[in-house]
């Protein structure tokens, strides 16, 4: 699945179908302009309902557009005081406004009531408005001489069809009424043209943003693959040594060409210019063309991007790093006869923070010059500001060697070399913070010397004392190993004997168990790593423990997997798997189930081993695994508290983790080691 998804093959399909998506979706638009464009009447604009269709609006606010058209005329043509007179007479005034309304009877299904000062204009022989306001749509006006304004609609309208409210000084000291209604025969016409051009677009929506949302996914699938095989290695073409900036003026110039194309190709259709073949089969091809620019210049981007290479080829990046090679050269030229020259170069243009500074400051001064040109006009300026700001930015690069010596400094001593010192710092503040710093490498530098000197002294006591028990020990185990066996010794003294040998063994394993924490812990012991199969050691630790767990009563429940291998020291795992079974036995409760399993997870081996303790566990899962710390610190006999120090000490040497889990009454011992 994986290669399939990395095909180039694939890939291609991919980019050959998002661009069929693109075209199509291109394609809809312009079908959809095309089929809304080409009905007589546009009707649908995006309205919730019919009911508040703007071309009925427009339809109702014709006939107080053309008397308003009309008073407005009469207006500019003859002055206030002719208007009066016109008005007064009536025929040219009266003669214009039923030319005007018998023209709009000629386009719209409409009926009109208009009485103006008494003259009365309809088409429906209507002797009051209110007898055409029974219409589903219908508007009505009225102005007394008062002044006073009467309006009613049954749809909303804009406020630029009010035409009247707009002309108050014109139509001054007139009585003024207008009323308009639509045909219902020209509604329900309306109605239905309404319906199926929203239908249209609709749909047309719906399905030019599916070719949208695929075209989307298919493109996101390909800046995730592109530039990637299915070893995920990044591969970059020929197209991406291509200078980034002329990508860029790609996608630019061909996304606003490609619209403009489409815009003017569909004007001139409107205008009857360009036939509809022409504009489908143009759009078309130029939708195609251009999208297969744009894409192949985006998924070159995304490959400049994930090979690193989207800055190195740019031409702002040359013409940045040109410059910034001239100036090393002059400033090398400079200073190549004086003493300072190798300070410089050394302390200051091959130092990050340095040249960081000095870019900054550079375009800094840029900057200002260039807003220094245009504001004052003048050359000098310019040049001033740059040499200004150049010395401004070669005081503070030569300052930047401080922050780098303390960056220095700081470093050494986070890995590891405390007795490095700061020195030859300029700056009274960063000189304070060079200071801070040496006495923190001189205060950590004690610290460790102590520290290791204690342990150090640790180990060795504990080494010596492990080997001074040693001799009398096996001393006084012959000895009690030879009375024992001494015929007619009595009973009471045969049991002292017992008790000698137990205690004496005990203190024996003791002895070898602090040798054994003291020698890991010190870095002496020694690991002779193998390649290890962990169900095998596991078999191998319960069958050496066997005796121990039946006597334990526990039901050791065992499950491994096959074929995990790990790379460890065969008896130091046998001694790590011993102290955990022999730790089980020790502090699980009676009658309960122990579960030792070894599995893989994410590439390592992990072996667990889990028991329900016989007691409340008030310890720390990170404190149980130190030396001398038991579980249970009511128990005088059986463990000595170093079992689990030395299993985590064995398996950490060993390059393994171990870790302790506590959950409740579940403990939980984990040993994980990486597979091989």
């Amino acid at each position: 699945m994986k290669r399939f998804v990395y095909s180039s093959y694939t890939k291609v399909v991919a980019v050959i179908i998002f661009i069929t998506f693109v075209t199509m979706a291109v394609l809809g638009v312009i079908n959809e302009f095309v089929k809304y464009f080409d009905g007589e009447y546009h009707m649908y604009s995006f309205e919730d309902s019919f009911e508040k269709s703007h071309h009925m609006s427009a339809v109702l606010s014709e006939v107080e557009s053309a008397i308003c058209s009309t008073y407005y005329r009469f207006h500019l043509e003859n002055g206030d005081n002719d208007r009066k007179r016109e008005l007064l007479d009536g025929r040219n005034f009266v003669n214009s406004i039923a030319h005007e309304l018998e023209h709009l009877t000629s386009y719209y299904k409409i009926r009109y009531y208009v009485s103006i000062n008494g003259k009365v204009f309809t088409n429906c022989n209507a002797q009051r408005a209110e007898e055409i306001k029974n219409g589903r749509f219908y508007r009505y006006y009225e102005r007394n001489m008062d002044g006073s304004q009467i309006r009613e609609e049954t749809i909303p309208v804009p406020y630029y069809f009010n035409s009247m409210e707009q002309m108050t000084d014109i139509i001054k000291n007139d009585e003024i009424v207008i009323c308009t209604s639509i045909n219902e025969d020209y509604v329900v016409e309306c109605e239905k043209l309404w319906l199926e051009q929203s239908m249209l677009v609709k749909n047309g929506i719906i399905k030019v943003f599916s070719y949208i949302i695929c075209a989307l996914l298919l493109f996101v699938y390909l800046i995730c693959t592109i530039g990637k095989n299915a070893d995920g290695e990044i591969n970059p073409m020929w197209v991406d040594n291509i200078w980034t900036e002329v990508h860029l003026a790609i996608i630019g110039f061909v996304g606003v060409f490609a619209v403009a194309l489409c815009v003017i190709l569909f004007d001139g259709y409107q205008r009857g210019y360009v036939p509809r073949y022409i504009l489908r089969m143009s759009t078309g091809i130029a939708a195609t063309i251009g999208s297969a620019l744009i894409l192949n210049s985006l998924l070159s981007m995304v490959r400049k991007i994930k090979c690193r290479m989207f800055i190195s080829t740019s031409i702002v990046c040359i013409i940045v790093t040109f410059v910034w090679e001239f100036l090393v050269k002059v400033l090398k030229w400079m200073f190549e006869k004086t003493k300072a020259y190798k300070r410089f170069m050394s302390g200051v243009l091959f130092k990050k923070t340095a040249r960081m500074l000095v870019v900054m400051l550079f375009v800094y001064t840029a900057l200002v010059g260039i807003f220094g040109l245009f504001l004052l006009e003048s050359i000098a300026t310019f040049f001033l500001t740059l040499l200004l700001f150049g010395a401004a930015a070669f005081v503070v690069a030569y300052r930047a060697q401080d922050i780098d010596k303390i960056k220095k400094g700081a470093e050494e001593i986070r890995t590891g070399n405390l007795s490095y010192k700061i020195t030859d710092i300029k700056s009274e503040d960063m000189k304070i913070l060079a200071e801070n710093i040496n006495e923190i490498g001189d205060g950590l530098n004690k610290s460790v010397s102590a520290k290791l000197k204690a342990e150090k002294l640790k180990t060795e006591l504990i080494t010596n004392v492990s080997h001074d028990l040693k001799t009398p020990l096996t001393s006084i185990i012959s000895y009690t190993e030879l009375l024992s066996g001494v015929d007619g010794l009595a009973d009471e003294a045969k049991d002292y004997v017992a008790i000698i040998a137990k205690k004496s063994q005990k203190l024996k394993n003791l002895t070898q168990d602090l040798f054994d924490v003291s020698k890991v812990q010190s870095g002496t012991e020694s690991f002779n790593l193998e390649k290890l199969d962990s169900a095998l050691l596991v078999s191998q630790a319960m069958g050496e423990n066997d005796n121990e767990i039946q006597k334990s009563g526990l039901q050791f429940l065992v499950k491994t997997e096959k074929d995990l291998y790990i790379s460890a020291d065969g008896r130091k795992m046998s001694r790590v798997l011993g102290n955990l079974i022999d730790n089980a036995i020790k502090y699980s409760m009676k009658n309960t189930r122990v579960f030792f399993t070894a599995y893989e997870d994410r590439g390592q081996v992990l072996i667990e081993i889990k028991n329900i303790a016989a007691y409340e566990m008030e310890f720390d899962a990170d404190e149980i695994t130190c030396r001398f710390v038991r579980g249970d610190e009511a128990r005088t006999d059986g463990g000595n508290g170093l079992g689990l120090a030395i299993a985590k000490g064995y398996v950490e040497a060993m390059g393994g983790s171990f870790d302790i889990i506590i959950d409740g009454d579940l403990f939980k011992a984990v040993i994980c080691f990486d597979k091989v």
